[in-house]
């Protein structure tokens, strides 16, 4: 379990780096190193919906959360599992289903194991849609994670081809969707 201070998360930037970082470790432990050419900058709260920011520079980004997670740490949490998930390979504008079901998926599994107060599994439909098609994997999906980016270096950079020599038992249309782009709009 993850140990959270008393005051809440927009209250301290030291806590919320250390928290960075404690996710970072766990990502990479299960998929792999972040982009070592990019730089994973302190989490800001600035919006309704979390997403990551890409710096001016193109040198690195960081997530910024909503302001739900500004007051409390097991939304902080979940929305900053989500984010370093895409912070580990930032892309600019919209990702695919891969690396959204990955990040929805490594959510949900850090909120369960690390809080009192685990989120539940996202309504959003893109989300879930996300979620279901990584759980097509044939493997555990982090494993599989993995294995995509040993090969593509990116999740997002993921050909249907490449799902299917890795893993041939997968069918033609769930390795199309995984590698489609999750478009919110």
């Amino acid at each position: 379990m993850y140990q959270f201070p008393e005051y809440p998360p927009i209250k301290s930037k030291p806590d919320m780096w250390a928290l960075q970082n404690f996710l970072l470790k766990k990502a990479e432990e299960l998929i792999g190193a972040k982009d070592q050419t990019k730089t994973i900058f302190q989490p800001t709260f600035e919006g309704d919906r979390p997403c990551i920011m890409n710096s001016v520079q193109g040198d690195g980004a960081w997530a910024s959360l909503s302001s739900n997670a500004s007051n409390y740490w097991p939304t902080a949490l979940y929305e900053l599992a989500h984010e370093t998930i895409h912070l580990l390979d930032p892309t600019i504008g919209f990702t695919n289903y891969l690396e959204e079901g990955i990040a929805v998926a490594f959510s949900l599994e850090l909120s369960r194991s690390q809080t009192n107060h685990p989120m539940p599994v996202p309504t959003d439909k893109f989300y879930g849609r996300a979620l279901e098609l990584v759980n097509k994997l044939p493997e555990n999906p982090f494993v599989s994670a993995r294995e995509i980016r040993k090969k593509c270096q990116k999740l997002s950079l993921a050909k249907p081809q490449d799902l299917k020599e890795l893993f041939p038992e997968i069918d033609e249309e769930t390795a199309h969707a995984l590698c489609s782009e999750c478009n919110f709009t």
